[in-house]
């Protein structure tokens, strides 16, 4: 089985404005940077993937490609679930995936043991939530597109329901990795506590200053 991962990248600018209350513009474009290096090189290392797609029209994204060794499709959609679906159709004509890995950028704690974990047994469709089992943070989907992508940021449910619609049986995997993906203050506390030291996440956190901030909120 081909299967090629595809990572969404909107941009930096701008980005993560639920946390700024924490941390300035500056430091959020950093940090975006940071989880998505830690994310592609999680990808890039893997052993299970043919490929991984970089899904950005943003002019930082062939500067990454190149770095981490990957391909870049600049989609013209207006939104997540049609970018995801025009990479998946670029991922099936341009390189013969037999399926795609949908992978958010903002899951620094996933390893290429992760990704391994999450396809190993994969068939179809195989769903992995965040750690409440509220959003999707990755989807692997054989064919390409075979089940619509309904991304909305409550997406878990309404993906396995169309799974099923379409006549597939949607395997989940829950994955403590796969469950962080940081888009509110507490859930980037517990990224600064359990990110690996050697990754961009940690070194950013620490060398910013932003995971000493964090650790005093949280004191008693």
């Amino acid at each position: 089985m081909s299967i090629w991962a595809l990572v969404p990248f909107k941009g930096a600018k701008g980005a993560k404005r639920r946390i700024g209350k924490a941390l300035t513009a500056a430091e959020r474009e950093g940090l975006v940077l940071a989880m998505l290096g830690d994310v592609l090189r999680a990808l890039a290392e893997s052993d299970v993937l043919a490929g991984v797609l970089l899904v950005s029209r943003d002019a930082a994204a062939p500067g990454l490609a190149r770095e981490f060794g990957i391909d870049v499709f600049a989609d013209s959609a207006s939104d997540l679930s049609g970018a995801v679906t025009q990479a998946s159709d670029h991922a099936r004509s341009r390189f013969g995936a037999s399926g795609t890995l949908f992978v958010p950028g903002d899951v620094p704690l996933i390893r290429a043991a992760d990704v391994a974990a999450v396809l190993d047994g994969h068939a179809q469709v195989t769903l992995v939530p965040d750690a409440v089992d509220v959003g999707t943070n990755a989807f692997a989907c054989s064919p390409p597109n075979a089940v619509a992508y309904l991304f909305d940021g409550k997406s878990f449910k309404p993906h396995y329901a169309a799974a099923e619609r379409a006549g597939l049986r949607p395997r989940v995997v829950r994955r403590a990795a796969f469950g962080i993906d940081v888009d509110t203050i507490a859930e980037l506390a517990v990224v600064a506590k359990e990110a690996q030291a050697g990754t961009r996440t940690a070194a950013f956190l620490r060398t910013t200053g932003i995971a000493e901030r964090l650790a005093a909120c949280v004191q008693p």
